[in-house]
């Protein structure tokens, strides 16, 4: 959110703060990836309340790895593979055809060799490491349970008989996709690369996440032990599957807690911010906008979305991120782009105005503007107002 300078205060204040992810004692997951037996002493998810734990209607548990970081994408890996063919031809022509015999022994051999490390390497870096296997996710019980590699520490991510919100992030190119977890335990991200065949695979589930720029170090996913939490795609579909089931409108919520103590919230028909709430059922008015002020030598720029509904006024703000997307290349253009990002990218931008008054402020994580910008624009609005954003 920008530090402050020697003397002077942050014009935000403090950025959104959450209670510490607590470390609390679990059982180790099962070592292969799927379900298990539901264990005798744990309590039943929030979905089957009052319900013995070895019932048919208690969830079972489940574990989903973590992707190494250095592991290559699938797609990566074919294209490693397909370019290895050309080698082992081109091999095969000189020892049929050359006329010298040492072209005919040595450059063969050195086609077949880089075709051969080609391969290896593809497969060295598709394959995570012997320990990796033991780092992920365990959806036990009420709880999802981040576990260190080699029965590393145990970080509780999640309760799931409280109620929590998982909120959908995308890049420009829904080519990455993190969910942040929200809840009285913390807040904490998930993330997972997709390539063009997932992406048309899990389609319906990258049209439910929010565009945000693809600068923003919130989408690297870091865990509580200091290393990205990252899942495969159909890993990360699952999970979300499991979540949604135990509480059905997660995806449209999330639960933080400003610098004051005050809840800030969306819960699809409900915001509550700076002690005020909101009801998206019901007219209000709302605008984006951008201002700066002067922070000790430099000057930051932040984005505000001012809310009014009956007597209710507030300011959300927070820092300026990048406005336009990371292309693809010189040929990109934002023409390529889903309707659905088209829409999120013109949320994120509003007209020039002066600073708001401080007592109207709530300063939030940046990553929570689009979504909470999204859900303003479905509300209805006085006549007024101006066209809510379209692609």
């Amino acid at each position: 959110m920008g530090r402050e300078a020697k003397g002077q205060k942050d014009p935000l204040e403090a950025v959104a703060t959450l209670p510490p992810i607590e470390a609390r004692a679990h059982e180790p997951p099962p070592a292969t990836g799927w379900p298990a037996a539901q264990r005798a002493d744990e309590p039943a998810s929030d979905v089957a309340a009052g319900s013995p734990p070895d019932s048919p209607s208690s969830p079972a548990p489940r574990w989903f790895d973590a992707t190494a970081p250095d592991a290559a994408p699938a797609g990566v890996a074919r294209s490693r593979r397909l370019w290895s063919i050309p080698l082992l031809v081109a091999a095969l022509v000189l020892v049929a055809t050359a006329r010298s015999v040492a072209v005919r022994a040595l450059l063969p051999l050195a086609l077949v060799a880089a075709a051969a490390a080609l391969l290896a390497r593809g497969r060295r870096r598709l394959l995570p490491p012997a320990q990796a296997s033991r780092r992920g996710l365990s959806l036990d019980g009420d709880q999802l349970v981040l576990q260190g590699e080699g029965g590393a520490a145990r970080h509780v991510l999640l309760a799931t008989r409280e109620r929590f919100g998982v909120t959908l992030l995308a890049t420009p190119r829904r080519d990455r996709v993190v969910a942040l977890l929200s809840s009285s335990a913390g807040m904490s991200s998930i993330g997972a690369s997709f390539d063009g065949p997932s992406r048309r695979t899990f389609a319906a589930l990258l049209d439910r996440a929010s565009v945000v720029g693809s600068d923003e170090i919130g989408l690297e996913a870091i865990g509580p032990d200091g290393e990205p939490i990252s899942l495969d795609p159909a890993a990360l579909a699952a999970l979300l599957d499991e979540l949604t089931a135990r509480s059905p409108g997660c995806v449209d919520r999330f639960l933080v807690t400003d610098a004051r103590g005050a809840a800030l919230s969306l819960d699809g028909v409900e915001l509550r911010a700076g002690g005020r709430v909101f009801d998206l059922t019901a007219p209000l008015e709302w605008r984006a906008f951008v201002f700066q002020e002067a922070l000790g030598q430099a000057i930051a720029v932040y984005q505000g979305t001012w809310v009014r509904q009956g007597t209710s006024e507030i300011v959300l703000v927070c820092l300026l991120p990048a406005m336009t997307p990371a292309l693809d290349g010189p040929s990109a253009s934002l023409g390529s782009l889903d309707r659905g990002a088209l829409r999120d990218l013109r949320l994120m931008q509003g007209s020039p105005e002066s600073p708001p008054p401080a007592d109207q402020r709530v300063a939030i994580d940046r990553l929570l503007m689009v979504p909470i910008r999204s859900a303003l624009d479905k509300a209805p609005r006085p006549a007024a107002q101006a066209p809510r954003a379209r692609a």
